[in-house]
Parts: C-alpha cells; structure tokens; sequence
C-alpha cells in the first residue's frame, strides 16, 4: 500500500475521546488539544497506535518517522 491523502471508509483513528482523525492534517490538529492522558493511552512503552494506524492506513514512509517517538510535543513536531 502506498501513501493516501485520506484512508478508507471505516480507517479513521478512533482516539480515546471519541475523536476521529482521517487525515495527517486532522491527526495533527487533534494531537496539538488532546489530553496528554489521551495521548499515553494510544502511545506509551507498550504500544504506538500512532503508528500503527499510519503504518497501516495513510502512510508508512510517515510511520516510520514515528515509530520511536512516545512524547506528545514529539509526535507533533514529527509530523508536521
């Protein structure tokens, strides 16, 4: 799969709060006003829904920008 501007009905990252994201423009609107908790809850030392979700979805060249990151400033900035 390669890069989409969008992903697929029913792809959307689904954040912890209800959010949604569909787009790398929307993911990082919504991670520049979530909730740090939020944030711990999809990446932490465990997991990087992040990630995964770009990995899988949108984007894997941006995924692997990502891979690695666990702080929220950190994401932003990668990302952008």
């Amino acid at each position: 799969m390669g890069t989409r501007k969008k992903v697929r009905p029913g792809e959307a990252f689904l954040f912890r709060n209800g959010q949604t994201a569909e787009t790398k423009a929307q993911l990082l609107a919504r991670l520049k006003t979530i909730d740090p908790g939020d944030f711990h809850h999809h990446v932490n030392d465990q997991k990087n829904d992040i990630y995964n979700w770009l990995r899988d979805c949108l984007d894997p060249g941006l995924a692997e920008s990502v891979k690695d990151v666990r702080d929220l400033d950190a994401m932003i900035e990668a990302l952008k």
